[in-house]
């Protein structure tokens, strides 16, 4: 079988001639294509030292410990961005609703870019041994601009790998010390557009992208940063035909990771599937691309509900890059979804005590409130939040997120939420800033209010499982008993998007019916974990 489809049948099919080396998924997707023909489509620098100086009022415990994850979709250029072609991984790793969307979902995300021709000597340096270098040249020689630029760029690569957003205010005065040397060069508008897309800052960025397209129509790193900027300000149709047009100029893994994401949008996970296994194949081997690569394949796969092939997927990134927090994130989650929350718990905990990521917080709260441990919920979501303010003092926004994060905390939260949720929604129009304002208001008991941004979520990006749970909620909630069947439908596909959606999808199953037996037998068996 390949995925569903029996190989005599795939053999039998037309094209399959012509495949000589494809894979199993290829496989699937063509079988189907051959049978859906004519029929419609559904659309680390003393961080201690720094954070004690910028934030007295958090606890000694918490700055010894805490580290944060960078946001969704920056471009972190390579120390040759000039030579380098940007990878980027989607990485969804700042609070667990959004770490399960964009994978990457939410997701949006911190990229690594595959240095293609940067000198043996200088590929085999850790990020920190090329800042400290960096460093030392830029105090030797402080009018060396080409210097000061990879600085900038070195420390939000660094802040990606890390977790810790305080490098992006030191990113930020490297590049200004470079533009004031040399001027606003495209490679420094590169580098500032990955800064600005880090932060949140998606306007900017895809001002600064749009710059240096203008001024270098063919430059790869230039057309990424501007698809970046553009899929997380929700110009889907715009961003969707860039990427198309890029895969099929330059298929790397820079273009086909992304070129994953659009498919998993879409609602196309088969598809989302294949392309991020071609990014791993095109990613250099032993590479930290390709490990976070492998990490994001995982994601997807979890998604699709393959649960052993997701922790395959994990554990083989966590072998190229061991220091890969968002891997055996990963792997916390693969624990939830085969119904050992207390492994999953203990998992996090190691985790944490070398990198506490807000996605790996708020997974663990998120499972604690699962098994009624108010405690540790407690704790984990006071972390959540002391990292959420570090992000938002060095520059970054983070409404949407902060904005999922309070509605899953209950009705007490609820008008923060709401009040978080517009003011993402005010700055951009996306699939998650639509689903946070309907989950907001359904939370505070407005789903009238709320089901025009569900219906909008649904219908800017159908592949996201959390989203389609969240839509179903608010339409079972207005009435509309098919629409919450279909929604309900669609979440099933990923019932462990986060621990409270199992639970709370078996719950909706029995006040709006029409799942088939099997469906219901597997709601139940993971909800009661």
């Amino acid at each position: 079988m390949h995925f569903g489809v029996d190989r005599h049948e795939f053999l039998n099919l037309p094209c399959a001639g012509e495949l000589t080396a494809c894979s199993e998924l290829e496989c699937a997707l063509c079988y189907r294509s051959s049978r859906n023909k004519g029929r419609s489509q559904r659309p680390t620098r003393n961080i201690e030292g720094r954070l004690r100086s910028n934030f007295t009022n958090v606890s000694p415990l918490f700055i010894c410990t805490l580290t944060v994850t960078t946001l969704l979709f920056s471009n972190v250029l390579g120390f040759n961005s000039a030579a380098a072609s940007a990878a980027f991984v989607p990485s969804k790793v700042f609070v667990t609703p959004i770490a399960s969307r964009s994978s990457a979902a939410q997701t949006g995300s911190a990229l690594r870019s595959a240095v293609t021709s940067v000198p043996p000597t200088q590929r085999k340096l850790t990020t920190a041994q090329r800042i400290a270098q960096l460093e030392a040249s830029t105090r030797t020689n402080p009018k060396a601009a080409e210097q000061w630029r990879e600085l900038g760029a070195a420390y939000v690569r660094r802040a990606f790998e890390t977790a810790d957003p305080a490098f992006y205010p030191l990113a930020e005065s490297s590049l200004r010390s470079a533009e004031k040397l040399i001027g606003a060069t495209p490679e420094i508008m590169v580098a500032k557009a990955s800064l600005a897309l880090a932060r949140h800052r998606f306007a900017e960025a895809r001002d600064l992208a749009g710059n240096v397209v203008r001024a270098q129509p063919e430059a790869l790193a230039g057309r990424i940063a501007q698809f970046d900027a553009e899929v997380e300000l929700g110009n889907y149709d715009l961003a969707f035909r860039s990427i198309d047009a890029l895969v099929s100029q330059r298929p790397n893994v820079a273009t086909l990771s992304r070129l994953s994401y659009r498919h998993q949008l879409s609602g196309d996970l088969l598809a989302a599937e294949i392309a991020m296994r071609q990014a791993v194949s095109a990613a250099p081997p032993d590479s930290i691309d390709r490990a976070v690569a492998l990490g994001y394949l995982g994601d997807v796969l979890l998604e699709r509900g393959r649960l052993d092939a997701a922790s395959r997927s994990y554990e083989q990134s966590s072998r190229l890059d061991p220091a890969n927090g968002t891997a055996v994130l990963g792997q916390a989650r693969v624990l939830f979804a085969r119904g050992d929350p207390n492994a999953a718990v203990s998992l996090l905990d190691r985790l944490i005590d070398r990198n506490p990521l807000p996605g790996a917080l708020g997974l663990r709260a998120d499972i604690a409130r699962s098994l009624n441990n108010k405690k540790l919920a407690k704790a984990s979501d006071e972390l959540v939040d002391a990292s959420i303010a570090l992000f938002q003092a060095n520059g970054s926004v983070v409404d949407a997120e902060l904005a999922i994060l309070l509605a899953d905390r209950g009705p007490t939260s609820a008008s923060a939420a709401i009040g978080a949720a517009r003011r993402a929604y005010a700055e951009r129009r996306t699939v998650f800033t639509n689903d946070a304002m309907a989950w907001s208001l359904f939370v505070a008991g407005r789903a009238s209010e709320a089901l025009p941004y569900a219906r909008a979520a649904v219908a800017m990006a159908p592949g996201i499982s959390s989203v389609r749970w969240h839509a179903a909620e608010v339409f079972a909630a207005t009435g509309d008993r098919v629409s919450a069947q279909t929604e309900l439908a669609a979440a099933m596909r990923n019932p462990w998007s986060t621990p409270a959606q199992a639970n709370a999808l078996r719950s909706l199953a029995s006040r709006v019916g029409s799942l088939h037996h099997n469906s219901i037998t597997r709601l139940t068996e993971v909800s009661n974990v």
